[in-house]
């Protein structure tokens, strides 16, 4: 048995509207948020890489070979 539909039920069939986010809009928040947020973006994204710097330099420091400070002693035979 079907259920009576009202003309409030029936789904809306007129031009839909883009949402924010497809017109290139903020995701949400203040629009000075937006600036602040970028620029902590930029603060990770430097931190991420100079720790990579650092990994890489301490990787390189280790391989490498380092000669000895002083001559080893003399043995006598």
């Amino acid at each position: 048995m079907a259920a009576a539909v009202d003309d409030d039920d029936k789904p809306y069939t007129g031009p839909l509207r883009k949402h924010r986010h497809d017109l290139g809009h903020e995701d949400h928040g203040a629009k000075l948020a937006s600036g602040t947020t970028r620029a902590i973006q930029g603060l990770l994204g430097l931190w991420i890489a100079l720790t990579l710097v650092f990994v890489v330099y301490a990787m390189v420091d280790a391989v490498r070979s380092r000669a000895p400070d002083s001559k080893p002693a003399a043995t006598t035979k």
